[in-house]
C-alpha cells in the first residue's frame, strides 16, 4: 500500500528533463543517415574489413543500397593495448578513436518528388579526457597484464627457439655435405675433416639444449593462467572516476543524380559530452552540447521542417548522494535554440529535486522547476511539488 500526498503550487505538473536526446551518436556517420546500430559492420582486423566490403558489395560487383562500417584504426593491427597507461591526450586518442563510414542509395520517386541520389556519411569520435580506474579495477588489470606478459614471453621463446633450430639445421646440412665430399675423396685423416666433425658435434649439443628449453615450457601453466584471467575479464568493471570529455562529429554528403560535380552538404552534427564522476560516493556531473545542421526534428520546434536550420542545444545534470545515500539532491537544465531563425527565441528549462529518506520505505521529496513552453517567457510558470511517500510492508509498490 502506498500513501501519496502531493501539493502543487502555481502551475501544472511538468515532466522531467530528458537529456538522452542530446547524447552523442554511437556511430555519427551512419546514424545521421538513419542507419540503425544493428546494421553497422564493426570489423576488428584488416581481414574482416575485406570480408565486410565483399559481402556488402556482392563480391565488389555492385553498390549496396545501404552500408555502414565503424573502424578503429589504432586497433586493426591486433596488438595488445595496455589500458593501465596514463591518460594523456595522445594515449587516450589512440585508444578511443573511431571512424564511421556509411553509404545509402536513394531511388527516384516521381510521386513523392524524390530525386535519385547517393548519400555518404562520415564521422569520427574520440575521448579528449578520461578518468582513472578504481584500485580494484587496476588490481584486476595488473593480473591480466602479468599473464599477458607471461604468454608473450613463452611465445617469444618458442619463436626464437624455432628460428635457432632452423638455422642450426641449415648449418648442419652444409657441414654434412662438406664431410661427404671429403669422405668421397678419402680425406678422413685431414685436419679439415676433423674440424668438420667437431663443428657437427657442437651443433648437435646446441640443438639438444634448445629442445630441452622448449620442452620445459609449461603449457599446462599457461592454460591455467588463461582460464584465470578469463574469469577476471568476465567480472571486471571498467568504470572510470574523475573528469571526462568526449567528442563526436559527423556530416552527410548528397550526390544528386549520382554525380560528383553535383554535391551538397545536407547534414552536420557535433556532440560534446563532459563531466565528473566521484570515486568515494555515487555522485555524478554531466554536461552535453549538441550542434545540428538540418536536424530531422529540431528540439526547439519539432514541427519545423524547413531546410538549412542550425540548432544548438545544451544540457546538464548534477546528482549528489549524501549521508550514506539517504539524501539525494539533483538538478537538471536544458537549453534549446535555432541559431539562424530570429523568430524562434532560445529558451531554458530546469528542474531541481530533493529527496530524503525519513525511514525505511519512507521518503520526503521536493521538486522545483520551470518549463520552456510557449508561455515561458511571458508568464514565467513555476512548478513546485511536495510529495511524502510512505511504503507499508517490505517493498514499496
Amino acid at each position: 500500500m502506498l500513501i501519496l500526498f502531493s501539493h502543487f503550487y502555481s502551475g501544472q505538473e511538468e515532466k522531467g528533463i530528458d537529456l538522452d536526446v542530446l547524447r552523442a551518436q554511437a556511430s555519427p556517420g551512419a546514424n545521421l543517415l538513419g542507419i540503425a546500430n544493428s546494421d553497422i559492420e564493426k570489423p576488428t582486423d584488416l581481414k574482416s574489413i575485406m570480408v565486410s566490403l565483399r559481402e556488402g558489395t556482392s563480391n565488389f560487383s555492385s553498390l549496396p543500397t545501404s552500408f555502414a562500417i565503424d573502424l578503429v584504426p589504432f586497433k586493426l593491427n591486433g596488438k595488445y593495448q595496455d589500458l593501465r597507461t596514463n591518460t594523456n591526450f595522445s594515449t587516450t586518442f589512440k585508444q578511443t578513436f573511431v571512424t564511421s563510414l556509411a553509404f545509402k542509395g536513394i531511388a527516384e520517386d516521381e510521386d513523392l518528388n524524390i530525386e535519385e541520389k547517393s548519400r555518404l556519411g562520415f564521422g569520427i569520435k574520440f575521448s579528449i579526457k578520461r578518468g582513472e580506474f578504481s584500485d580494484e579495477t587496476m588490481k584486476a588489470m595488473d593480473k591480466i597484464h602479468g599473464v599477458h606478459q607471461f604468454i608473450e614471453e613463452q611465445r617469444i621463446i618458442r619463436s626464437e627457439g624455432s628460428e635457432v633450430l632452423r638455422e642450426l639445421d641449415r648449418i648442419n646440412k652444409s657441414l654434412l655435405q662438406k664431410k661427404r665430399l671429403l669422405e668421397d675423396a678419402s680425406k678422413r685423416d685431414t685436419q679439415e675433416y676433423k674440424d668438420l666433425e667437431r663443428q657437427v658435434e657442437e651443433i648437435r649439443v646446441k640443438k639438444e639444449n634448445y629442445l630441452k628449453i622448449l620442452d620445459n615450457l609449461d603449457n599446462k601453466e599457461e592454460e591455467v593462467k588463461i582460464l584465470e584471467i578469463t574469469k577476471i575479464a568476465q567480472n571486471i568493471k571498467l568504470e572510470r572516476y574523475g573528469y571526462f570529455l568526449d567528442m563526436s562529429m559527423g556530416t552527410v554528403l548528397d550526390f544528386r543524380n549520382n554525380k560528383f560535380n553535383n554535391t551538397q552538404i545536407t547534414k552536420v552534427g557535433a556532440w560534446l559530452t563532459g563531466g565528473y564522476n566521484w570515486k568515494n560516493h555515487p555522485s555524478t556531473l554531466i554536461f552535453m552540447a549538441r550542434y545540428l545542421y538540418n536536424p530531422d526534428s529540431p528540439l526547439a520546434n519539432p514541427e519545423l521542417k524547413k531546410e538549412n536550420l542550425s540548432t544548438l542545444d545544451v544540457g546538464s545534470r548534477l546528482v549528489l548522494k549524501l549521508a550514506n545515500e539517504r539524501f539525494l539532491m539533483s538538478g537538471e537544465c536544458i537549453y534549446r535554440s535555432i541559431l539562424n531563425k530570429s523568430d524562434y527565441q532560445s529558451s531554458w528549462k530546469y528542474v531541481l529535486n530533493f529527496e530524503y529518506e525519513v525511514a525505511k520505505n519512507q521518503r520526503l521529496t521536493f521538486s522545483f522547476g520551470r518549463n520552456f513552453e510557449g508561455e515561458y517567457e511571458k508568464k514565467g510558470n513555476l512548478i513546485v511539488a511536495l510529495n511524502l511517500l510512505v511504503g507499508l510492508g517490505k517493498f514499496k509498490l
